[in-house]
C-alpha cells in the first residue's frame, strides 16, 4: 500500500476499468448463452435491454434486433462503468494481485446485489440466470476490474510525475 497515493482519486481509471471487465463479462456472458445454453448469444443484451424496453423484448425471438442489442450494450455498459467506480474505491491502494482479489470480491457482492436483491423487486426475468456461471462471470468482472484499474491508475501517476519533473 502507497499511504502518498491514497488522497488522489483516479475516476478516470475507474471508468476505463468498468469498461474493459464489463467487456469481459459480456463476452463471457454471450459466449455461455451460445454455446452451453444453446442460444444465440443475443439473449444477455436482451434481459438487459427489457430493464429500459420492458418484458416484451425478452428472448425469444432469437433473430437479432440491433435496437434492442444496442440499448443492451449502453445499458450494460452504463453499468459496468458505475461498477468500475466501485472496484476504485476498494482497490485504489492495492498491488496487483491484492486488486484482483478484491475486485473479484466487489463482483460477487455486485452479483449477490444484483441478482438477489434488485433483480427480484424489479426485473424478474434475471432470476432465471443466477448461478455458477453468473458468478463466475461476476468474479471475472470484478477481477478484471480491479487488474485494469491497478494499472491505468499506475501508469496516470507515472505520466503525472514525468510531466512535473519535465
Amino acid at each position: 500500500m502507497n499511504p502518498s497515493s491514497s488522497a488522489r482519486a483516479e475516476p478516470i481509471a475507474g471508468v476505463l476499468a468498468g469498461l474493459v471487465a464489463g467487456a469481459a463479462y459480456l463476452l463471457a456472458q454471450m459466449a455461455f448463452a451460445a454455446t452451453v445454453q444453446g442460444g444465440v448469444g443475443w439473449e444477455p443484451l436482451q434481459r438487459t435491454s427489457a430493464m429500459l424496453l420492458g418484458d416484451g423484448v425478452l428472448p425469444p425471438p432469437a433473430e437479432v434486433d440491433l435496437t434492442i442489442a444496442g440499448f443492451g450494450v449502453l445499458i450494460h455498459m452504463a453499468l459496468a462503468i458505475n461498477f468500475g467506480r466501485v472496484v476504485d474505491l476498494v482497490v485504489r491502494d492495492r498491488d496487483l494481485p491484492a486488486a484482483c482479489l478484491r475486485g473479484a470480491l466487489v463482483g460477487l457482492a455486485l452479483y449477490a446485489l444484483n441478482f438477489w436483491v434488485i433483480a427480484p423487486m424489479l426485473f424478474p426475468w434475471f432470476e432465471n440466470n443466477r448461478g455458477l456461471t453468473t458468478i463466475v462471470d461476476h468474479l471475472l468482472f470484478g477481477g478484471v476490474a480491479g487488474a485494469v484499474y491497478v494499472q491505468i491508475r499506475a501508469w496516470m501517476q507515472g505520466r503525472r510525475a514525468a510531466l512535473q519533473h519535465a
